[in-house]
């Protein structure tokens, strides 16, 4: 068996939490390493369930480190690293009842990456979605699972692939303004959405973190996308979003999902700017170049 990937949906937290609880229970039986990675809310019923059968199960908050949804495939790289040579399962709740309308989209991406990044690996991997969630994203769900209710799924796409990469993000609402950049005008440009970062009422963490991500990634540009590019800022509910696009062309779907290693010398900003803010969507394509969406939250002020 290789990699298996499956999802189920459920009406109750008591139906999530019986499912999760006998999946998990069959791994431990066959002494696999098992991680879960679901919201808080719904870790502590599978936990009570366990109880002492869960000593050995780590719990993971997605809501807190897969807020942004490109973090998680590195988490179950490095659970599938650390229990090399052993059985291993997981259960993952990547879309979830805190989940923006962007966020949900790049959830989506990372369910059809994980087809890519793990297709050779022998693993289990478990992911719940709550019957009250609209029908277009349970049907994107059921696209991107092979298993669906422990049957092999016939809505499964297996066409899906890292093309999803080419494909167009919506326009905000409202007029935004571009501005150019090169080298040159770099630190300007920095500058300038420290300030909007600031009059939208991030803290200084947050500033400083949406600062650095704005940054790396015009410095990408320069480096790699034709020496330059273009930038916008606005405002969107809670978030704050910087947009950077430019002419190259990123033809690797992992794109900042990658651990990098120490003796690696180049493909460290898109992995950090992943860490810095709460989401980065990334599309690419011959016909429009390279665009770059991030996104902090905050409490704004609405002044930015």
């Amino acid at each position: 068996m290789v990699f298996r990937h499956e999802a189920f949906s459920y009406d109750s937290v008591d139906g999530f939490a019986t499912r999760v609880t006998d999946f998990v229970r069959a791994g431990l039986a066959e002494d696999a390493a098992v991680t879960v990675i679901v919201p808080t809310a719904r870790l502590e019923p599978v936990r009570d369930i366990l109880g002492a059968d869960g000593h050995g199960v780590e719990f993971v908050d997605t809501v807190s480190e897969g807020r942004n949804p490109a973090r998680i495939l590195p988490l179950w790289q490095a659970f599938l690293d650390r229990n090399e040579g052993r059985p291993c399962r997981g259960v993952g709740e990547p879309v979830h009842e805190e989940r923006t309308a962007p966020a949900i989209a790049e959830c989506h991406q990372h369910e059809t990456l994980l087809n890519l990044a793990f297709a050779k690996v022998e693993w289990r991997l478990l992911c719940p979605y709550a019957a009250t969630q609209p029908e277009s994203v349970l049907a994107r769900a059921r696209a991107n699972h092979p298993w669906w209710e422990d049957e092999p799924n016939p809505d499964f796409d297996d066409r899906e692939d890292g093309s999803t990469l080419a494909q167009p993000l919506p326009e905000p609402f409202g007029s935004t303004t571009f501005v150019r950049f090169d080298l040159d005008s770099v630190t300007g440009v920095r500058e300038n959405a420290a300030g909007k970062a600031r009059r939208f009422g991030l803290d200084a963490d947050s500033v400083e973190r949406f600062t650095l991500a704005v940054h790396e990634v015009m410095v990408n540009s320069v480096d790699h996308g034709g020496g330059g590019g273009m930038v916008r800022l606005w405002t969107e509910d809670d978030d704050l979003v910087c947009e950077v696009r430019d002419e190259g062309v990123i033809t690797d779907p992992f794109v900042g999902r990658r651990r990098p290693t120490l003796a690696q010398p180049r493909g460290r900003g898109m992995w950090m700017v992943n860490q810095l803010c709460d989401l980065v969507q990334v599309r690419s394509s011959a016909s429009f170049g390279t665009v770059v969406r991030l996104r902090i939250t905050g409490m704004g002020t609405r002044q930015a």
